[in-house]
């Protein structure tokens, strides 16, 4: 293949961060009034570097809530394409080897190849005995792929009714691991465990009529493997705590201590280290974040609590302790076009040769790619 990259391709702008020179490419071919990033932990580059999926919202002016249709940049082609069949509630997700999308369709699970002539094919559907005549809240908030490929992950929601479990992309029926009445969501399939599930509990949601400032320590972080009930990550519940993700080697688990800043716990014992502490003189509290496969580098964005957010995002090299900044811009003035959950979402994608995320330099919804190997060395 003869690939486009995001430093050649004419879809893309270079872009340079005025207080240190870090550089992103901006996607600036713009066929949708907003582009952003896929949620932090669904990886939207592929690993050959050809196919990278774009969520592309089409908010009217004044609005800001609207479901996204998912848009890939090839970089073989040079083309920027929009396929609005893939409207879907919730994070769709991206084979990284063959750069196929999977999204949702009310009770459906759906399939489309990049390419124009690629037809859409249904994978799966919800069954009756789960739905029971009902509408679901979810059916996963964000897939992911087990880690045989066989099946995607299941959190869905009925009312109080939730299933964890898996979907088979083979179309065999929907296997439910465990009901729980609640509001839980988050699964994410283990990367090297395909029987085992990482999944939080919305402690805010669920008790919606408690006040809750944050505060009250409780158990966000469960864990389930197939055949065996859930069981809280942690040893002792703690407070403020989310945004969860896997280590690549399936034995840890990251999260977001809110205000106390990146944990790294391992699973068979639930000890914990603080990798990356909050530091309120450089950077507001850190929000979302990523380490690459290796777990040398973190990628993280920093905000003002509790809202509006602010487009901060950050890289840290692991072994040296150092940081540098990638992008420090202020919220989008209230008149121009938005939509909802504006967070970067920074992840470390295409075999981690680039860090995407979300970005408002433009003072409008873009999607940028940092290369990550100068940012490698400038924190060496």
């Amino acid at each position: 293949m003869n690939l486009k990259t995001p430093e050649t391709s004419r879809l893309f702008t270079r872009w340079q961060n005025p207080a240190n020179g870090v550089e992103s490419y901006i996607l600036t071919e713009r066929p949708a009034p907003v582009q952003k990033s896929l949620y932090y932990i669904n990886r939207s580059f592929t690993d050959c570097g050809r196919y990278l999926w774009v969520s592309c919202m089409f908010v009217p002016k004044g609005g800001r809530l609207v479901n996204p249709v998912y848009g890939v940049v090839d970089f073989e082609r040079d083309e920027f394409r929009v396929y609005h069949e893939t409207q879907s509630p919730a994070t769709a997700a991206v084979d990284l080897k063959t750069g196929e999308v999977y999204w949702i369709n009310g009770l459906e699970i759906w399939k489309r190849g990049p390419l124009e002539g690629d037809e859409p094919v249904r994978v799966n559907t919800i069954p009756a005995e789960i739905a029971k005549g009902r509408f679901p809240e979810q059916i996963a908030t964000h897939m992911t792929f087990s880690a045989d490929g066989k099946s995607l992950n299941l959190d869905a929601r009925f009312y109080r009714d939730c299933y964890i479990g898996e979907i088979p992309l083979d179309g065999s029926p929907v296997k439910v691991w465990e009901q729980r009445p609640g509001w839980y969501n988050h699964a994410q399939f283990s990367p090297t465990d395909p029987g085992a599930i990482l999944f939080a509990n919305e402690f805010w949601q669920e008790n919606a009529a408690i006040p809750f400032d944050g505060l009250r320590p409780y158990h966000r972080m469960w864990l389930i493997r197939r055949g065996k009930p859930a069981r809280p990550v942690l040893n002792e519940p703690v407070s403020h705590s989310g945004h969860e993700w896997w280590d690549a080697d399936g034995k840890h688990i990251w999260y977001l201590h809110y205000g106390v800043g990146i944990k790294k716990v391992e699973v068979a014992t639930g000890a914990e280290t603080l990798v990356w502490a909050d530091n309120k003189a450089k950077y507001p509290t850190l929000s979302h974040a990523y380490t690459d496969a290796a777990s040398r580098y973190l990628v993280a964005d920093a905000m003002h609590l509790p809202a509006p957010a602010d487009c901060i995002v950050c890289f840290r090299n692991i072994a040296t302790g150092k940081d540098i900044e990638i992008v420090n811009r202020p919220p989008l003035a209230a008149h121009l076009l938005q939509c909802g959950h504006l967070h970067p979402h920074p992840q470390f994608c295409c075999s981690d040769k680039y860090i995407c995320h979300t970005t408002t330099v433009h003072d409008r919804v873009d999607i940028a790619l940092v290369p990550t190997a100068p940012l490698a060395e400038r924190t060496a």
